[in-house]
């Protein structure tokens, strides 16, 4: 079982979330518990958000299903350019710093243009 947080949004649409088994076993994932069927045995499972052609908020985590099912957890974060995270607790999502370093250099480099431009222009 696999408990995935709120995806990554990009252009105001969620992007599609999966689980890598490895072995051709690929799940997609929705936020929320999701119930995956994989054989009984050792995976390191990549688990990442699909952003047109790159696989962006990679984690990966080892599980082992020989005794049984096993629950955890995977965290997209909240952009393209930050990793996920993954665990067998809880896992919060990583960078919200990128995301609001994006939002102030959006907003203050065209300030800071437009106040050099006034200054020179003086």
């Amino acid at each position: 079982m696999i408990e995935a947080s709120t995806p990554i949004k990009a252009r105001a649409r969620p992007l599609p979330m999966v689980a890598d088994f490895g072995y051709g076993l690929q799940y997609p994932l929705a936020q929320g518990r999701n119930r995956v069927l994989v054989p009984r045995g050792r995976y390191r499972v990549l688990l990442y958000s699909q952003y047109t052609w790159w696989q962006v908020g990679k984690a990966w985590l080892d599980i082992d299903t020989t005794h049984g099912p096993t629950m955890f957890y995977y965290a997209p974060p909240y952009t393209i350019y930050s990793a996920g995270a993954a665990g067998f607790g809880p896992q919060q999502r990583p960078g919200r710093s990128v995301m609001l370093a994006v939002i102030a250099a959006a907003v203050l480099v065209p300030l800071l243009l437009v106040g050099l431009g006034v200054l020179l222009a003086r």
